[in-house]
């Protein structure tokens, strides 16, 4: 389950070492002018292709954890979030259905009947785009702005989230208006950071990235 929630930022998919304490804090009216451009930017986003680099840092480890792999996420509810090194380990979201595989062993979960994974499937798809901005049920926003780059600072509402992660922070490329990093602080010490990488939108996907075998 652990696992599970800390692929929620997607999607998920990622960071320069530059933190919300370093920007400006936006004025109400500044982050509804953010978030709103963040949206308008989303609605014409399609597809979403891209490798990604993830950083997991233990608070009782003095060595950082790097693990890459590959994502890719469709406007249609579906999202592939694949780890490739060191390790295999491929979580995909089809509609309904959550699937995951880990080496042989594969599970999956009809989030029809469970609403927490309705919610983890809803904050993994929305956050792929930055859509979870307008997730008032999931997330109290705050916006910062430095020069070139937007940050959405998350801090968790729903109930199993809030006892995990401090917070979640979302960064923007002003020029795109894409999610491009992503940072997770745990409430055990532990920090995560993803960068996504050689972004690709709109390009055709096939339905077979959406399906493990």
């Amino acid at each position: 389950m652990k696992r599970l929630f800390t692929f929620i930022l997607v999607t998920i998919a990622l960071f320069s070492a530059m933190q919300a304490q370093t920007m400006t804090k936006a004025t109400p009216a500044e982050a509804r002018a953010m978030i709103a451009k963040i949206n308008s930017a989303a609605q014409v986003v399609k597809t979403i292709s891209c490798s990604f680099t993830q950083e997991k840092k233990v608070s009782m480890l003095n060595d950082k954890m790097v693990s890459k792999g590959r994502m890719c996420f469709s406007n249609n509810g579906k999202l592939r979030w694949e780890y490739t090194s060191p390790y295999s380990y491929i979580l995909v979201i089809n509609n309904n259905q959550v699937t995951m595989k880990s080496g042989t062993k594969t599970s999956s979960i009809n989030i029809s009947s469970s609403q927490l994974f309705q919610a983890i499937a809803r904050i993994m798809v929305s956050s792929v785009t930055g859509k979870s901005l307008n997730n008032s049920r999931d997330f109290d926003v705050i916006m910062y702005y430095y020069q070139n780059q937007w940050c959405a600072h998350l801090v968790p509402k729903e109930a199993n989230m809030k006892k995990m992660f401090k917070f979640i922070r979302l960064y923007f490329n002003t020029s795109q208006t894409m999610v491009y990093k992503v940072e997770m602080a745990e409430k055990n010490g532990d920090k995560t950071l993803i960068r996504l990488n050689n972004v690709v939108t709109n390009k055709q996907i096939s339905d077979a990235q959406f399906l493990v075998n």
